[in-house]
Parts: C-alpha cells; sequence; structure tokens
C-alpha cells in the first residue's frame, strides 16, 4: 500500500511517504494536518490526515508476478504441474494490498 493525496491546484496525484498501516497511526506521527508539496506544479499546501488516500502499490504487485513465474518455472523442473500452484502468489499478494488499502480508508479522524 501506499499513500497518496490529490493536489488542489493541478488536481495531479501525489505519493505521501510516511508509510504505515492506519490513519490513526498517521495522526499519532504527524499530527491532524500535513504540509504537502507537489510535484507536478510546485504548490505547497495543507492537508488535513483524511485527505490522504491508501492506494494499491502495483510495483509490489508485478514484483510479486516475475516471483511468482521464476518460482513455477523452478519448481515445474523438480514436481511437473504441481509447481504451478506458485501461480496464485501475485493473487494473494494483491487480495492483502486491497485489504491494506481498504483497512487505511475506512477510518477517519473527526475533525476538531
Amino acid at each position: 500500500m501506499k499513500l497518496e493525496y490529490t493536489c488542489s491546484g493541478c488536481k495531479k496525484q501525489n505519493k505521501y511517504t510516511p508509510v504505515v498501516a492506519t490513519r490513526g497511526d498517521l495522526q499519532m506521527k504527524v499530527g491532524d494536518e500535513v504540509n504537502v508539496n507537489c510535484g507536478h506544479c510546485g504548490k505547497q499546501d495543507k492537508k488535513h490526515i483524511n485527505r490522504i488516500d491508501g492506494v494499491v502499490d502495483n510495483k509490489i504487485i508485478l514484483i510479486a508476478i516475475v516471483a511468482s513465474v521464476i518460482v513455477t518455472i523452478v519448481l515445474w523442473n523438480f514436481y511437473g504441474a504441481i509447481g504451478s500452484i506458485t501461480g496464485v502468489i501475485p493473487a494473494f499478494v494483491w487480495m492483502y494490498e486491497t485489504k491494506a488499502a481498504n483497512n487505511f480508508n475506512s477510518y477517519k479522524i473527526r475533525r476538531r
């Protein structure tokens, strides 16, 4: 999972670097509002942590696909078709990433 926010000036998605498991952990780490700087237009802004969203990190899923293909090829030589069971590794990684993003996004902080 990675964290992203939308720039209020150019409306582009930007990555937010401190990655934590829950929005409550993010609040404990940085407070209710964070200063962000858009990588596209350079606008500096304050965002409430409810405006930061967790999204599935496709790079991790791609790495899981590549690792699954390599492990499947290696195990195919030793165990035959049973080695193809490792082809479900990317599905498990995708489900984990989706669940982590959903857990982060489902919890909102009360505004003061």
